[in-house]
C-alpha cells in the first residue's frame, strides 16, 4: 500500500509541478523576469531581507553575478538595498512594495488552476482532501525546515 502512496503522490507532485511551471514561464514572459529573477524575488519574500553572498549561495552563482542582477532589480524597482543594521559594510536586499506586490501577483497567478480543481469535487471529497493535506502540511513543514533552516 506504501508503494501505491508513493505512486500516486510522485503523480500528484508532477502534475502540480508542470502546472506551477507553465504558469510561472507566462508570469516571467508577461513581466519581463528571468527565472533567476522570479526565484530571487521569493526568496527574498521568504527571507524578509537577503544578504547578497545568501542570495548567491541560493542561486548557485557567485557574488557578482548576483550584484548584477540585484541592479537591474533595483532599476525595475522592485528591491532596494539597504545598510545592514547589524554590519554597516554589507547591504541587505529587500523587496520594496512594488517587489512585493509583484511576488503576491505572481503567487495569484500561479494558483489559477487551483479553483477549477477544488470545484470539481464534492462536499466529501473537499473534506476528505482538506484533513489529508493538513496532515501532509504538517509533515512536509519538518522536512522544509530541515532543508532551508536559514529561513
Amino acid at each position: 500500500m506504501h508503494e501505491y502512496l508513493i505512486e500516486q503522490f510522485d503523480q500528484f507532485a508532477g502534475i502540480t509541478m508542470r502546472i506551477n511551471i507553465i504558469y510561472n514561464m507566462l508570469f516571467m514572459q508577461e513581466h519581463d523576469l528571468s527565472f533567476a529573477h522570479l526565484n530571487s524575488l521569493f526568496f527574498i519574500h521568504r527571507a524578509g531581507c537577503a544578504k547578497i553572498h545568501t542570495l548567491a549561495e541560493h542561486l548557485g552563482v557567485t557574488k557578482a553575478a548576483v550584484s548584477q542582477m540585484v541592479d537591474r532589480l533595483v532599476d525595475l524597482g522592485l528591491v532596494s538595498r539597504e545598510e545592514d543594521p547589524i554590519d554597516r559594510r554589507s547591504k541587505l536586499i529587500c523587496l520594496s512594495e512594488t517587489g512585493e506586490n509583484l511576488v503576491q501577483e505572481a503567487i495569484r497567478t500561479r494558483r489559477q488552476w487551483v479553483p477549477n480543481l477544488t470545484a470539481s469535487l464534492t462536499e466529501d471529497q473537499v473534506r476528505q482532501a482538506c484533513r489529508i493535506f493538513e496532515i501532509l502540511n504538517e509533515k512536509l513543514k519538518h522536512i522544509e525546515e530541515g532543508l532551508h533552516p536559514e529561513i
